[in-house]
């Protein structure tokens, strides 16, 4: 062939080698959405090209960079030169993984797939391995607390394959904060299910042991969840006594404000510890001692204000009742001796009248009961009552579970959108409640028996109810996943757990909570509140007492939320 058809034939090849790579963007696309947005594997390509965050003192700001392509690839983040460092040095990048719902959770009509919801720790420039289909990037800013006011800018290069964007990112940063989240919470943490998550690869005892907890403990509070309850209990000897040195020293790396300062602690005292409790058991002496001297330990460490006991759950009678009664005084008495009153926690409602069925009169605890925790599916037949004890100086606090209105009620199930979880912070300032109870924050186990080991990543069935109900949930009990998973490149065990988008979008409803607060000390400012908080949720019913099972309506739109949020920062860096 002649020279210059060999260059005319090489030059074809490269224009069209250079043809393909400028197509490439047609099979590819990077878009930003909201934290408390999802992207599934079918998701089509998005406009937003920019992330755009507003974000107070010690809050958690995040979205997501989404990316779409022809077949598996590696994808960088990284910082361009010139990014501001208060963005860039308080970031942290996750790849968004999704588990697969095989069965429905049960009243939800949602359908079984592929859903969002790990959140595996990535290192912005790394490569990061994606499958053909739509996937995120989960982006996380955290605002020092002591941070300017003021707006900030950094931009994000993204290779997705054979693209490459730059995405601009912009940060707000209100002049006001908070030092922590004011929420009570109470999550049950199984300390058994992390290490069974191990699987060997450390010894889980002594200082690894508390090297581990601390990672998982310390996650948690910075997502406004205190694990309930921490790993300090006495070794009580037959007649209640033990070392109170020692049990001191194991509470206060969790209790004490030189540690992580846990701001609500269940004291160890249980059906089952420090001996299997009887309807009985409240007059027996060695019980009194020994609960005299935990209180006496709180109260000698200045503790006592986060002291609280629950014991039994849910009572389903009134011999029940009365053994909660029974126990709550005791409780008081022991607590009276150390110098304080330590709080007692029911999951019950009060019922100044009987309302048929187990739902019988229970007046006899209007003076015992500390924290009233009922079920949020009975709380809004039960807010004349509640409302009764607040104003008798007691605490009311909530929690929820997939029941037969799982559909229209908030929750943890993997398959409803994140509002589920960022409207917590928003439902328990309108109702004015305390504190969030739920009775499983790792459930790794069998979905029936909690026993044995379910790899949450593979299979997110985390709760099913014996036949002939059979009811299932995805994710109910399950808000968290192991740290340690190699097959996910997790490969330190001694690493706190993984993030989910709902744990994410349930801190988001916390930091809500705070801007709601805020605003509310503000001239004219609960009016205000009243009228942004209806736009995310509403309750169109009257209250009344009985068996009502009316629930409050909320938005499932992420930009109702933050346009809400945004008008009470306004309002309170108005006031200022």
């Amino acid at each position: 062939m002649p020279t210059t058809l060999v260059l005319i034939a090489c030059a074809s090849l490269a224009l069209a080698a250079t043809s393909l790579l400028l197509a490439a963007p047609a099979h590819a696309a990077v878009w930003v959405i909201p934290a408390s947005a999802r992207a599934f594997p079918t998701t089509p390509p998005g406009h937003v090209q920019t992330i755009a965050l507003d974000a107070a003192g010690n809050e958690y700001e995040g979205a997501q960079i989404v990316v779409r392509g022809g077949g598996a690839r590696d994808v960088r983040v990284s910082w361009a030169d010139g990014s501001d460092a208060l963005i860039t040095g308080n970031a942290t990048l996750s790849q968004v993984a999704y588990v697969h719902v095989t069965h429905p959770s049960t009243d939800t009509h949602l359908p079984a797939g592929d859903y969002p919801d790990p959140l595996l720790p990535r290192e912005f420039g790394a490569a990061v391995r994606m499958p053909a289909s739509t996937a995120a990037l989960y982006v996380l800013v955290h605002v020092p607390y002591d941070a300017r006011a003021g707006t900030y800018s950094a931009t994000l290069h993204v290779v997705n394959g054979a693209e490459t964007a730059d995405v601009p990112v912009r940060l707000r940063v209100w002049d006001f904060g908070w030092k922590r989240l004011s929420t009570h919470t109470a999550f049950a943490l199984s300390t058994r299910a992390i290490e069974t998550s191990l699987r060997g690869s450390v010894g889980f005892s002594g200082e690894k042991k508390q090297q581990i907890l601390t990672a998982y403990y310390t996650m948690l509070l910075a997502h406004g969840v205190t694990a309930m309850p921490p790993n300090a209990a006495p070794n009580a000897s037959g007649d209640g006594s033990f070392n109170a040195e020692r049990y001191a020293a194991a509470l206060k790396p969790w209790a004490d404000k030189t540690g992580l300062d846990f701001p609500d602690i269940q004291i160890p005292w249980y059906r089952w510890f420090p001996w299997t409790m009887t309807a009985a058991s409240a007059s027996e002496p060695r019980l009194l001692t020994y609960l005299t001297q935990v209180c006496r330990v709180f109260k000698d460490n200045g503790w006592q204000s986060k002291a609280f006991a629950y014991v039994i759950d849910e009572p389903t009678s009134t011999d029940g009742e009365r053994a909660v009664e029974s126990y709550a005084k005791l409780l008081h008495r022991a607590s009276a001796q150390a110098g304080f009153s330590c709080r007692y926690l029911l999951t019950d409602e009060p019922r100044p009248t009987s309302l048929g069925g187990i739902k019988t009169a229970n007046s006899f605890l209007f003076d015992d009961v500390d924290i009233w925790c009922p079920r949020y599916y009975y709380f809004f037949g039960r807010i004349p009552a509640l409302r009764a004890r607040q104003a008798a100086g007691q605490d009311v606090w909530w929690y929820t579970y997939a029941n037969s209105a799982a559909a229209v009620n908030p929750g943890y199930l993997i398959e409803k959108p994140l509002a589920d979880q960022r409207v917590w912070g928003w439902l328990m300032q309108q109702w004015d409640v305390d504190g969030l109870l739920n009775w499983g924050t790792n459930r790794w186990g069998d979905a029936l028996t909690g026993n044995g080991w379910r790899d949450p990543y593979q299979d997110p069935l985390s709760y099913r109810k014996p036949l002939p109900d059979g009811r299932v949930a995805n994710g109910d009990t399950c808000l968290i996943y192991p740290g340690y998973y190699p097959r996910y490149g997790l490969n330190d065990p001694l690493a706190g757990p993984v993030s989910s988008l709902r744990l994410e979008a349930l801190r988001d409803g916390f930091e809500d909570r705070e801007y709601l607060k805020l605003a509310a000390r503000t001239g004219g400012g609960a009016a205000f509140v009243k009228q942004i908080a209806a736009q995310v949720a509403w309750f169109p019913y009257p209250i009344r007492q009985g068996n009502v099972f009316d629930f409050p309506k909320y938005t499932t739109d992420p930009g109702v939320f933050e346009s809400a949020r945004t008008q009470l920062a306004k309002r309170i860096e108005g006031d200022r």
